[in-house]
């Protein structure tokens, strides 16, 4: 009787088709409730980091240099803005925050989707069921839950970093360069979203050699070659080569330290901690592979996990260096996204292994385990202080106050206000904070130009800085 129940069925065992069910059906509620938490006044970070992309469909300038007031502060390429036009064909800014929340969501989880198929480890409808398992993962990860809760170049540099991936181990798999072509795009457009995909370049050669497949090295180097200049000459030419630079390299290049290893060792202790929930998954594949039934990992999945280890490991010191520097935070760690992707690889190859009665019911009180406490951890999340449930209608009051009365109001962290309200860029609080920081701040005059005269400042609260205010000394606060 046992036996007949654990015996797998069309789509593997019904063990891990009943795990992916209840991930799935787990997974659905959270979501709204991260869309809901996504547009709330809650996370103060969404609207400022959705303004680029309104500045760009407006026309107005995404950089600018030190002189100008009108700082926005995207410190990072011009992949996120344009990934995020879709948000901008809507004035409606509790839309638009809710339209990019949802092609966030889709950032996140399609890529591991193809992954996860190009491995051969799950078929079919299991597919779109083992990507959201990897969404409940991440959302029950203390740490890895930022990524769809606040809407940040993140998602798109993981995802372009995966498509590199994916077009690498297609070429390595099959002998065909025109995979290096999305191999390419991918490098590319993954450095040009965040600056520490670099390390990404490094590993795809590593891995061509390690895996004898080094005839392809050159197909791929001219193609990211071509690739990187045409992009920076398009780049250049329509945000400023001025502009640009000031902002990927000199702001960076000037940031402090905030930490040594004292802050190396407690973040890095945090993101173990975090990982807890992660370690049933992981108990699970080890237990599986421990059995006598054991089969070693398939040409496609293997080539696979060795690939995103390689990726993780030479975007290792970047991502710490990012962690200690001022502005930056353990989001920098690619690497953690990189190694759970392989995990769910090695788990879903696992789970099809044959297994006797006894081990069986091990194997499935532990994959039970390994969807069950994650979602937990994201329900507890979701159920938490600062997380909502329902849709809020904060942002679209600020711009009715803002359009009631055009050239009064100042909102420093919220610039997709005026952005929406009245075409102009008002400064962003973090970016006077990160400019000041590297010793690279406008002047006072500079920045009180960009605002309207004697302004009305509005602060969102919870807001995370009040930094804005040094640059109005006779400002006095109001209820």
């Amino acid at each position: 009787m046992i036996a007949a129940r654990l015996a797998p069925g069309p789509t593997g065992p019904r063990w891990l088709q009943a795990g992916l069910t209840v991930a799935l059906l787990g997974w659905l509620p959270l979501l709204w409730s991260v869309l809901c938490t996504a547009a709330s006044p809650g996370v103060p970070w969404n609207a400022a980091r959705l303004a680029p992309s309104f500045a760009l469909a407006y026309g107005l300038p995404v950089y600018a240099l030190r002189d100008s007031g009108a700082q926005l502060g995207w410190f990072y390429g011009p992949a996120f803005p344009l990934w995020n036009l879709p948000a901008t064909l809507t004035s409606n800014p509790t839309l638009a925050v809710w339209i990019a929340g949802g092609w966030n969501v889709l950032t996140w989880l399609v890529p591991v989707a193809l992954v996860l198929r190009a491995a051969g480890v799950v078929r079919g409808v299991r597919v779109a069921a083992a990507a959201v398992f990897a969404g409940v993962l991440l959302l029950g990860n203390s740490v890895t839950n930022y990524g769809f809760y606040f809407i940040h170049v993140d998602g798109l540099c993981l995802a372009a970093g995966l498509a590199a991936v994916l077009g690498v181990h297609q070429a390595g798999q099959t002998g065909r360069a025109r995979w290096l072509h999305l191999a390419a795009a991918g490098l590319v457009v993954a450095v040009w979203t965040k600056q520490i995909a670099v390390g990404l370049a490094p590993a795809m050669f590593w891995h061509l050699w390690r895996e004898g497949r080094w005839s392809l090295a050159w197909p791929l180097f001219f193609r990211g070659v071509v690739y990187a200049a045409g992009t920076t000459v398009a780049v250049f030419h329509w945000f400023g080569a001025p502009e640009v630079l000031h902002n990927l390299w000199l702001v960076h290049s000037r940031n402090p330290w905030r930490g040594g290893l004292d802050l190396l060792g407690s973040e890095l202790f945090r993101l173990f901690r975090s990982s807890v929930v992660w370690w049933p998954l992981a108990g699970f594949t080890l237990w599986v592979w421990r059995g006598p039934g054991r089969r070693p990992l398939p040409p496609a999945a293997g080539g696979l996990v060795r690939l995103l280890i390689r990726v993780a490991w030479w975007q290792l010191p970047l991502g710490l260096i990012a962690l200690l520097k001022a502005g930056g935070g353990l989001n920098s760690l690619h690497p953690v996204h990189y190694l759970m992707l392989a995990l769910l690889i090695a788990a879903y190859h696992a789970a099809d292994h044959p297994l006797a009665p006894a081990a069986a019911r091990v194997a499935a009180a532990l994959w039970l385990a390994a969807v069950l406490v994650p979602l937990g951890n994201a329900t507890r999340f979701a159920l938490g202080p600062g997380s909502y449930w329902r849709i809020t209608h904060r942002q679209e009051e600020l711009v009715a106050q803002a359009r009631a009365q055009p050239g009064r109001y100042y909102y420093p962290w919220n610039p997709l206000v005026t952005l929406i309200a009245e075409r102009k860029i008002q400064p962003l609080d973090d970016a006077l904070y990160c400019l000041w920081l590297a010793g690279l701040d406008p002047s006072a005059e500079k920045i009180r130009a960009a605002v309207p005269a004697r302004p009305i400042i509005v602060y969102e609260e919870p807001a995370q800085s009040h930094f804005a205010l040094r640059y109005f000394p006779a400002t006095k606060p109001a209820p």
